[in-house]
């Protein structure tokens, strides 16, 4: 049988709706090719060309099927039995108690008999089954907390080799994956800015497996071309801020590192979401920094 997949995703440890985004922004922005090339090899399948399609997809969610009750069989069992009235032969109508079905069975979780009643006088030629590829039987369920992450490692996909992060180390200490990933993407990625956006990214999703600190300090250590403080921005500044001992010192720790994430070529809307800051406090910091720089020229 013809398989559907339907892909979930899960993510041991998965922050708050607000803190996830950033999770979620960085896995649609890569999605294609992320997910594609991996599934290929863990689903066994061939992808030989790909279409995209309306990620929104519009539809009635409000139905009101012909007839429905709940009925109670002889065996003490409940279950819907679902009634549709038609006099045209609508060739589409499987799908349409298909619909029924899946917002029936999401509502009351029983077993379901469907009947349509045919009040036409023509004889309708119309399928009342769906084909064996159309039937749902289920998705896969990929856990990429219980993979190993040697498998995404080996990928010659930079987006893929990102995942590590969220595989099972198998027992090597966090500090050790952390960079043998920073060295797999060193040698999968081409040129300096590409090695600098999936850093970002491997940055990040690490913040799902509570990695967060020890990523920074595991790539501060590597001999990597990438100011990590470009990443946690206000982390970071606060950080500095500490160190200088007063209230202005985080602010000037926090100015230095969006200066300097804005200099990489970082949009203010990603060091804004990064910095876990206002997206106009950060266009007022830039804006300051351009005013700065043109009264020295």
């Amino acid at each position: 049988m013809v398989l559907l997949f339907g892909l979930f995703v899960l993510f041991s440890g998965m922050k708050p709706k607000k803190e996830a985004n950033k999770y979620d922004k960085i896995i649609k922005e890569n999605l294609e090719a992320l997910f594609l090339p991996f599934l290929e090899q863990l689903l066994g399948i061939r992808i030989l060309s790909v279409e995209k399609l309306p990620v929104r997809l519009q539809t009635t969610l409000e139905r009101e099927p012909d007839f429905v009750r709940k009925i109670l069989g002889e065996e003490g069992k409940e279950s819907i039995l679902h009634v549709e009235f038609e006099s045209e032969a609508k060739r589409n109508m499987v799908y349409r108690v298909s619909e029924y079905h899946g917002i029936l069975l999401k509502k009351y979780r029983l077993p379901i008999f469907h009947v349509v009643v045919y009040l036409g006088k023509r004889k309708p030629n119309i399928p009342a089954q769906l084909k064996k590829e159309e039937v749902f039987t289920g998705f896969e369920l990929i856990d990429l907390g219980r993979l190993d992450y040697r498998q995404m490692l080996s990928s010659q996909i930079p987006e893929a080799v990102v995942l590590a992060i969220l595989g099972d180390f198998k027992g090597k200490p966090p500090e050790e994956a952390i960079r043998s990933i920073v060295e797999r993407l060193q040698q999968v990625t081409k040129g300096e800015l590409s090695l600098q956006k999936y850093i970002r990214q491997l940055n990040v999703m690490s913040g799902l497996r509570k990695l967060h600190e020890l990523t920074v300090k595991t790539i501060e250590a590597m001999p990597v071309a990438y100011d990590i403080r470009t990443d946690f921005l206000y982390k970071k500044g606060k950080e500095e801020g500490k160190e200088e001992g007063k209230e202005e010192g985080k602010e000037e720790g926090l100015r230095i590192v969006v200066t300097r994430a804005w200099e990489k070529g970082m949009a203010p809307e990603e060091i804004a979401e990064l910095a876990d800051m206002p997206v106009e406090w950060i266009k007022g910091v830039i804006r300051e920094i351009e005013a700065e720089r043109k009264k020295k020229n």
